[in-house]
């Protein structure tokens, strides 16, 4: 399961998060925080999801990403012994 607007990445050094900000505003940033500070990695939460080739295509032509994806949630489910 995935959520609309939610995504996980990872930069290479030297990104700043102003760089980041002025990648992904025109989609409307809800949130930027950074996961693992070691492996640059961010969730992105926006307002206007363009969907994941868009934003796959945005980041390689930026060239200091090392992957884009969707935020995929696991969900545990109670069983009845």
């Amino acid at each position: 399961m995935f959520v609309a607007g939610e995504y996980l990445f990872a930069t290479e050094e030297g990104v700043s998060i102003e760089e980041l900000r002025s990648i992904f505003s025109e989609y409307g940033i809800i949130s930027l925080e950074p996961l693992i500070i070691r492996d640059r990695s961010y969730k992105l939460v926006l307002k206007n999801d363009p969907g994941l080739p868009t934003l796959e295509k945005k980041t390689t032509s930026f060239g200091k990403f090392k992957y884009i994806e969707k935020n995929q949630i696991m969900q545990k489910y109670k069983m009845n012994p």
